[in-house]
């Protein structure tokens, strides 16, 4: 602003300050500047001329009462407004000061006030990214509506807020409100709203809503005001600005309602005077601000409702494909879908410890949904291993036990065949005695007898030796005497049990043989190979490795890798102790009967004790409760 403009606006013939200047008395204070009663602030960004009739001080032994040139902004939203707190002095001038000294004193205050605004719309835009920041953050469609009222109420000092979505067909629901002034339950639950509320208006057409006062709306308006919910929570709302939620294509997906702006945000609206005396209509900056909050939280609304149904379209993608593997063995359905749930409440109970050694484990959202879909998918790579080897129930395979069944009915028959020709030949030497033939053919019908009852209790033994448990101390000489023994073909003779029949059943633990074994153990690699190769979003980076070290045992003894305690990630921890746990529980598995719950716990403190599992979150599985189906 230069001398000629500062003269077209004060005035050509102005002799001092005092004829260039309109003066306002203020009362000086300590620390800030309080407007006498009656008088009245022009609007924001002004410069103000004050009389301090208490501030002679400053022109030392003058009489005459100084100006002070002062730069308005803007009342305090958090403060009386008589204080021009949100004001800076630019120049104090004695009211005989020359007109010369008026212009430059004016000339840099309207530069302060340059400086001052622009500051001032940058903090104002800083702040508004700072939330666009905020929202795009946040995922879950009910914390991002909470935090939407939030700032919507902190920017514009609304007393209430209230959020309604749009779904797929168009239709409102009220979703959640909030209100500083009353105790009321916020209400999350979904609402149909009446296509002729003003929130319903304002998402039909597109159009904000600005009303100095609720109740005064003209009967030719296209909306109504119901004030039921006024009446039902004590409130009464005066000043209200509904703006439509548009994402990046312009459709309307929500609606945000503000509620009665205060002069100042610990104001309690809990009687009409209050409302009366506290309450102002929606001004220029509040608007602006409330707009440009809406188009961050449309389109964040958009953002987080298409997240919701990518989250849910792949957590059905996880359960079809952990379904389709469980498929391939029957007995072990389910499995998948408990481990998940017993180690997603074990995390979470580590998550609200106290215990020493876990109170720096801390668990999001997006963390224990990691943890979850690892679980679902630790045996994911189960589809690489050879079904016959997957459901092996028995240590014999079952086409193995039918043939070997099928030749002890063929030695049986063999003996039975031999004793006949025995018989035969028995008759034709003793043709002429039949008492000698009745003596010799009772002892060879004893011996068929006898040999009968021996392979009875030889095939006895073999299908005892068969089931998957730890062996008695004799079996395995029960089952020497089963390999030695054979019977005639008419050619030679034919062993009743091979050596690989032998070696299958004389496993001491399981039913699987150490090659079956190293390939069902290839299952954990499997997975994190075929996990590995799906490109995982930054919040699910680490999945296939937490699937990669379920087997692992803290003393190094697990597979595949051998990893010591240290380098065992803390969920695939928790996921070790949940799949022992049901698998040991389990009522469906052919091979093993399934142990009570306080014997698997037993088993899981044995394991602990032997430095194989973790012995303070084993604790807190217990002590939570998280090993208890359905909890």
């Amino acid at each position: 602003m230069d001398q000629d403009a500062a003269k077209l606006i004060l005035g050509e013939g102005a002799r001092d300050a005092h004829a260039l200047l309109s003066v306002y008395p203020v009362t000086a204070m300590a620390k800030d500047l309080r407007v006498r009663p009656g008088m009245s602030l022009p609007a924001e960004g002004s410069v103000l001329v004050l009389s301090i009739p208490e501030a002679r001080q400053l022109l030392a032994g003058s009489p005459l009462v100084p100006f002070v040139l002062v730069l308005w902004f803007r009342p305090s939203e958090h403060a009386d407004p008589d204080v021009l707190e949100h004001a800076a002095i630019a120049g104090v001038l004695r009211p005989d000061s020359q007109p010369e000294a008026v212009y430059t004193v004016l000339q840099a205050a309207f530069r302060l006030l340059a400086v001052q605004s622009a500051e001032n719309a940058a903090r104002m835009l800083e702040d508004v990214l700072e939330i666009g920041r905020a929202l795009a953050s946040e995922k879950d469609l009910d914390s991002l509506l909470s935090l939407i009222l939030t700032h919507a109420r902190s920017l514009t000092g609304a007393d209430g807020s209230s959020i309604y979505t749009r779904d797929r067909d168009g239709v409102l629901y009220f979703r959640l409100w909030q209100n500083a002034s009353t105790t009321a339950t916020a209400n999350a639950q979904k609402t149909l709203v009446g296509e002729y509320s003003i929130a319903g208006y304002v998402a039909r057409s597109g159009e904000n809503v600005l009303l100095d006062d609720a109740y005064a709306i003209p009967e030719s308006a296209p909306y109504k005001f119901n004030p039921a919910s006024d009446r039902a929570i004590g409130y009464y709302t005066k000043s209200l600005l509904t703006l439509p939620l548009t994402n990046k294509a312009g459709d309307v997906v929500g609606v945000l309602q503000l509620i009665n702006r205060k002069d100042r945000p610990d104001v309690l609206l809990r009687t009409p005077e209050d409302v009366a005396t506290h309450v102002r209509s929606f001004d220029a900056r509040s608007r602006q601000l409330a707009q440009a909050l809406a188009g961050q939280a449309g389109v964040a609304i958009e953002n987080s409702m298409l997240y919701a149904d990518i989250e849910r379209l792949f957590e059905g993608f996880i359960k079809a494909s952990v379904q389709a593997i469980e498929s391939r063995d029957p007995t072990t359905a389910g499995h998948s879908f408990r481990v998940a749930d017993f180690t997603e409440r074990l995390a979470v109970a580590v998550d609200r410890s106290g215990d020493a050694g876990l109170r720096d484990l801390r668990f999001s959202r997006d963390q224990l949904r990691e943890i979850r879909y690892a679980a679902l998918l630790h045996d994911f790579g189960k589809v690489g291993v050879r079904e016959d080897v997957l459901v092996k129930a028995k240590k014999l395979y079952p086409h193995q036990l039918e043939l070997l069944t099928q030749r002890f009915k063929f030695a049986r028959l063999s003996i039975s065949h031999q004793a006949y020709r025995k018989l035969l030949d028995l008759f034709e030497e003793v043709e002429h005695d039949p008492a000698e033939f009745r003596v010799r053919r009772k002892e060879i019908e004893q011996a068929v007898t006898a040999e009968h009852h021996r392979l009875e209790q030889y095939l006895h033994t073999v299908l005892r030796a068969n089931e998957p448990t730890v062996l008695h101390t004799s079996a395995p000489l029960e089952l020497r005497a089963v390999q030695a023994y054979s019977f005639p073909d008419g050619e030679g003779a034919i062993p009743l049990l091979h050596d690989f029949e032998f070696a299958d059943l004389t496993l001491p633990k399981g039913s699987l043989t150490a090659q079956e074994r190293v390939e069902i153990e290839s299952h954990v690699t499997h997975t994190f190979e075929f996990l590995s190769l799906i490109p995982w979003t930054r919040d699910l980076a680490r999945l296939p490795e937490f699937a990669y070290a379920h087997h692992e045992k803290l003393d190094g003894s697990g597979y595949p890798r051998g990893l010591a305690q240290a380098d065992i990630p803390v969920p695939a921890r928790m996921m070790t102790i949940s799949d022992i746990y049901d698998a040991l529980t389990a009522p469906d598995r052919p091979y093993k009967l399934a142990v009570s719950v306080e014997r698997a716990l037993d088993i899981l403190g044995a394991e602990a004790r032997a430095n194989k599992i973790d012995a303070t979150l084993l604790k807190v599985f217990i002590e939570s409760g998280a090993y208890r189906t359905g909890a």
